[in-house]
Parts: C-alpha cells; sequence; structure tokens
C-alpha cells in the first residue's frame, strides 16, 4: 500500500490520456478537476461532493462543469484559426454545435454564450429543435437546417429568412428542394439553401454506414447535378450557399476523413467552376473522442488529434481550390461530440458490493464428504506455479461432479456449501499465483473476469449513460478519491435497477477495452464515491426512465479562484421526485394519495392497523411521493 503512488493510478486507469487536460489526480488522491486546462486551477471533486452531501444534494450528481465547454469551444476554433494561419488559407473558420448532441436549454444558452464573438452556429435536426434554436439565437447565430423537412417544418425556416435570421436549409432529398422551391415563391422570398451530398468515401468506427452509397441521408451525385439544373430552370441558382457531407460520428481514423474530405472538396470546385456561388464547405460531424485512452482506431478511441484533425482538413480544402483556381470558402464543423463529451461529469456512490469468496479459508475436509470433495480439498497440496493449468482444469471438473451428484441428490446442502467454498478459494490462489508469472496460461486469463466482484453504485445506466447499455459505448470509470492507494479488488460496476442488463460491462484503461475495473475495498462506515466521464454527448437527452429512475440532481460549476473551494456554483437542478417520474407515466399523485387513503380507512375499520398507524403510512407514503428516486 505504501508503494503506490497517484502517478500509478494515472497510468491505471489512463486519466491523462482522455481527460484532455481537464481531469488530473492530486498529490491527496482526489480526482482533480481543471476547467481551463491549467494544472494550477483546479477544483478537488471529492471536497465539492462532501459539500453537497453537507447541503442535503445527494447522489447522484451531474456536474456540468461550464468552463470546460467554454475551453472546448475556444479550442476547437484556435485549431482551425492555427491552421488556417499557417496554410495561408484565405477562408473563414465556424464551429457549429448540433442541437441534437444535447438539447439542454442550459447548455444551448451556454454554448451560443461561449460561441457567440467566434461566430458558433446551431445545427437543427427536426422541428422541435429549430423552433428552440430560433427563440435561443440573435441575428447573427448561423442555423443550419437538416433533417427531414414537411410544409411547415420549411415555412417556419422561411418565415425565420423573412426576419432576418441567418438561416440555411440543407437539401437532404430531391423532394425537398420541390417544396422549398415552391414555398418560397408562393412566400415571395429567396432562400439560401445548400446540398448534403453522399460521397463514396466512408466512415470508420460503429457509424462508419452514415456515409457512403447507402447512407440514409443526402443527394447522390447524379441527384445533384439534377438538382444544379433544376434550380437554374427555376432562377434560384444564386440562392444556393453550402455543400454539406457527414461521414459518421466518432471517427476513429484519420485516413477516413483525409478521403472524405478530398472527395468533397473536388465536388465543390466542380460546382463552383459550374456557376454554383458556393460559399460554404460544412464538414459535418463525427470529430471523435478518446473515451478509452488507447490513442487507437478501436471503436472508443481516436488515433489523431484535434491540431491534425483541423490542418488536414485546412490543407486538402486549399489544395483543391488552389489546383482549382477557386476562392477558399468559410469551413463549417459540426463537432458537437467533441464540444460537449468532457464537460459533464456524474459522480455516484457505492452502496453495496457482493465480493467473491475470499479472505482466510481452512481446508478441512468434512469426513464423510463425497470424493469430488475430497479430490477438489487436494488439489491444494500439489498447488504450485508449474501445474495451474492442470489444478485449473482439475478444480472445474471435480466441481461439475460434485454439482451432478447434488442435482441426484446424494449430496447434503452442506456439503455444497464446503465445496463452493473451496472451489472459488482454490481460483483465487491460482489467480493470485498467475498475476506473478511472466507468461500466463492463456485459459487462466479467465480468471480475471470470474473472480470480480461486483459494486452496485447509486444509478441508473439505462437513465444516465444508455449508450454504455445500448451500443457498449466506453465511458471511463475512476474513484475519485483514494488514487493514492492500490485499488487491489476486480470488480464490475451494476446499477440499482432491477434488470440484469443494467451494468458496465467495458471499460477505459487499457490498450483494448477490459471487463472489470481495478477498485478499492469499500471501508465500513466511509462512502466510496465513482465518477464517470466524458459523458456530455447524448447521454442526457437518451436516458429513459427504467425501473422509473428519473433525471439525477445537476449542478453547475464554475472555476473561481476567490470562492471557497474554487468553485462556484452557478444553479442547482433538483432531480426527479417519485412523485414526477410516475406522473410522467399517466399516475395522478392526488388520485394515488386518496386510493391509499381508502384502503388505509378499510384496514382501521376492520381493525387491522390503529389510527397512530394509518397517519404514520400515510405521511411515509406522501414523503415517498416528494422524494428522490435514487437511494439516499
Amino acid at each position: 500500500m505504501g508503494q503506490w503512488n497517484t502517478e500509478q493510478s494515472d497510468e491505471l486507469y489512463k486519466i491523462s490520456n482522455w481527460g484532455g487536460d481537464y481531469f488530473r489526480v492530486a498529490p491527496n488522491g482526489h480526482l482533480l478537476v481543471t476547467p481551463t486546462g491549467e494544472a494550477d486551477r483546479g477544483i478537488d471533486l471529492k471536497l465539492l461532493v462532501d459539500e453537497l452531501h453537507e447541503r442535503k444534494i445527494n447522489t447522484p450528481i451531474l456536474f456540468r462543469f461550464l468552463d470546460i465547454l467554454k475551453h472546448r469551444i475556444e479550442n476547437i476554433s484556435n485549431c482551425f484559426n492555427n491552421s488556417i494561419k499557417e496554410n495561408g488559407y484565405d477562408g473563414t473558420y465556424k464551429p457549429i454545435f448540433p442541437v441534437k448532441v444535447n438539447q439542454q436549454r442550459e447548455v444551448v444558452e451556454s454554448v451560443i454564450k461561449y460561441g457567440g464573438q467566434i461566430g458558433l452556429g446551431l445545427e437543427v435536426g427536426s422541428k422541435p429543435e429549430l423552433l428552440a434554436a430560433l427563440a435561443l439565437s440573435d441575428l447573427d447565430t448561423t442555423i443550419i437546417c437538416n433533417g427531414y423537412k414537411d410544409d411547415v417544418y420549411l415555412t417556419q425556416v422561411l418565415q425565420a429568412h423573412r426576419m432576418g435570421k441567418r438561416i440555411i436549409t440543407v437539401i437532404e432529398k430531391y423532394s425537398e428542394l420541390l417544396r422549398l422551391v415552391r414555398l418560397s415563391k408562393q412566400m415571395g422570398l429567396r432562400p439560401i439553401f445548400g446540398f448534403r451530398v453522399k460521397l463514396s468515401s466512408k466512415g470508420a468506427g460503429r457509424w462508419s454506414q452514415s456515409a457512403g452509397d447507402a447512407s440514409k441521408f443526402g443527394l447522390r451525385v447524379y441527384e445533384l447535378t439534377d438538382a444544379i439544373e433544376y434550380i437554374r430552370q427555376e432562377g434560384v441558382l444564386d440562392c444556393a450557399k453550402l455543400l454539406h457531407f457527414h461521414i459518421g460520428s466518432q471517427i476513429t481514423s484519420i485516413a477516413v476523413v483525409k478521403r472524405a474530405v478530398a472527395e468533397a472538396s473536388h465536388i465543390f470546385s466542380e460546382l463552383v467552376k459550374a456557376g454554383v456561388p458556393l460559399e460554404y464547405i460544412d464538414v459535418g460531424g463525427g470529430l471523435g473522442v478518446d473515451y478509452q485512452g488507447s490513442k487507437s482506431n478501436s471503436f472508443s478511441s481516436i488515433n489523431y488529434s484535434l491540431q491534425e484533425y483541423a490542418n488536414d482538413i485546412v490543407y486538402r480544402i486549399k489544395s483543391v481550390c488552389d489546383k482549382e483556381g477557386i476562392a477558399h470558402p468559410t469551413i463549417l464543423s459540426e463537432s458537437g461530440r467533441a464540444l460537449t463529451s468532457h464537460y459533464s461529469v456524474l459522480v455516484t456512490n457505492v452502496c453495496d458490493h457482493n465480493a467473491v469468496e475470499h479472505g482466510v479459508f481452512q481446508y478441512q475436509c468434512p469426513p464423510d464428504a463425497p470424493e469430488p470433495v475430497r479430490d477438489l480439498v487436494g488439489i491444494r497440496e500439489y498447488l504450485n506455479e508449474r501445474n495451474l493449468a492442470e489444478a485449473y482444469h482439475d478444480a472445474i471438473q471435480y466441481r461439475i461432479e460434485s454439482l451432478n451428484l447434488f442435482s441426484l441428490g446424494y449430496m447434503s446442502l452442506e456439503h455444497r456449501s464446503f465445496m463452493e467454498r473451496v472451489y472459488w478459494n482454490l481460483m483465487r490462489e491460482i489467480h493470485k499465483i498467475a498475476q506473478a508469472l511472466e507468461e500466463r496460461p492463456p485459459e487462466l486469463k479467465t480468471l480475471d473476469l470470474m473472480l470480480t466482484d461486483t459494486y452496485f453504485a447509486n444509478f441508473s445506466i439505462f437513465q444516465s449513460i444508455p449508450d454504455a447499455w445500448a451500443i457498449d459505448q466506453i465511458f471511463p470509470v475512476v474513484p475519485i478519491h483514494r488514487l493514492d492507494e492500490e485499488p487491489r479488488r476486480l470488480a464490475v460496476i451494476a446499477d440499482i435497477t432491477c434488470d440484469s442488463d443494467g451494468q458496465i460491462d467495458y471499460y477505459a484503461g487499457a490498450d483494448s477495452p477490459r471487463r472489470f475495473l481495478p477498485l478499492h475495498m469499500p471501508r465500513e462506515g466511509e462512502s466510496y464515491h465513482l465518477g464517470i466521464f466524458l459523458i456530455g454527448a447524448y447521454q442526457e437527452v437518451l436516458g429513459d426512465l427504467h425501473n422509473l429512475f428519473g433525471d439525477v440532481n445537476a449542478i453547475h460549476v464554475e472555476f473561481s479562484e476567490r470562492a471557497r473551494g474554487n468553485y462556484s456554483i452557478k444553479r442547482y437542478l433538483r432531480g426527479d421526485t417519485v412523485g414526477d417520474v410516475i406522473g410522467y407515466v399517466q399516475y395522478n399523485k392526488r388520485d394515488l394519495l386518496g386510493r391509499v387513503r381508502e384502503q388505509l380507512e378499510e384496514a382501521y375499520e376492520e381493525g387491522r392497523i390503529d389510527l397512530g398507524q394509518l397517519n404514520e403510512f400515510i405521511d411515509s407514503y406522501e414523503r415517498g411521493l416528494d422524494s428522490y428516486t435514487y437511494l439516499e
């Protein structure tokens, strides 16, 4: 224990790899949040959680570090601007925030606030997102309209254009172009629109099917040329200002980006040479996040940096434009995942744990134990590093024989209980010896997962990190304290829902995803807190009400050197109460109270309870309706 240090914890959990300078290990073993990326400007996350508990704000708590959001916006913009300067690019860059990534009003407002000075715009993909963006944005905010569009959607866009909004409709299907032209003529307006093109270049990673010939959205090249001829005939050629493409979310390999940008740049230049007055090229989303911390092209990682991403886009667009002798366009990118992932952290407490058999055990075999049980006990006598694989196989075989005897009624429950204790203790001893070997037999590697404990954490995976359940997305999980101690337990993290799927199956911290996480043994009488990181993109709006666990308590935090603890709480959003969530599924709180009261009155009349018990129950029931849906 004394030899372990915080640098080893940083390496074990790969904090420096995925943390992006926003998360570090402090000398006291606590997890430090450095929202501006500066090591000397930090917030002790464990002390923050403890102080909130003193204010009666309980975990699970979702922390939104607004300074991280601001820093991410500035960082992405700076990387593109640096590349523009170094490459002698004559155009400019504007970041676009896709509202679908996180539609929370506070997030969208903060993005507009922090990005307004650098020209940040919004991308919407539905009528609800459009209406929200129109209300929150000002006239200088560029709004890109994607998604399927009916007449109501397009009419709203044209009305916004009439009032002076800088709004660009992206044509995803040829039929949308026909509707837009028809409606704009009826309203006497000249719209601004662009085209989304299907590239032959495909993405890389889990969402690779977002691009290519079979992709859901966009015009094929022959449809694009038909569309250009149509708008030329309709006299609205001058209204086409943008070319857009999208190669998928979480692009893992930079090679894919290079190919796609090169292809799109050539399409852009050909259209401009054909007389289409395009001014913008929108490279879409895809800028990935290294959730795993491996800096590789695995599904939950990326093999490139933010600056490399910007460099490749700027360089390739410039090269093609210079070759074809056309002006450099304004570059737009819709990097919502990279903008928001880091700013949001969920902190929860371990409320219980289930450990695989461990500790001191006496291999004293009962005299009347069946032969397979005695054989199992005998393994320990010849157990050594030279015959680990043999001992492992023998133990499995003797356990199978013992279970068969029990199923046939030839073994008592007491003997089976003893057999199980022997088996798991043997496996733990085999595992311990195997870990010290330079090369472990392949079959013994399965012991890592076999011997993991289950740590029950006070949250719902379906509500807070639904992608971990739905698509095995990796989110870094790290204890927010005791990082100056060696974590000696191997664990899987389960939530408090009653669903067997309610556990995290894959964890960051290795070159490839691992199936367990090293954690500390919880101490009696002390809360053990875990942080789940990089959850700011999609998770806050995808969560569902499985088991009727609702939204968690949310805290908006800003760094402040003048404040106690270097933080200032800007907003507290109370998590859902039981009454809130049952209302979402059409239960009426007043009706439920009335029904319970009727049952209590009946029980009182029949003498099953007295008046004191009646009042105690109804008070408890009312308090339950007003309580947090999570364990308190």
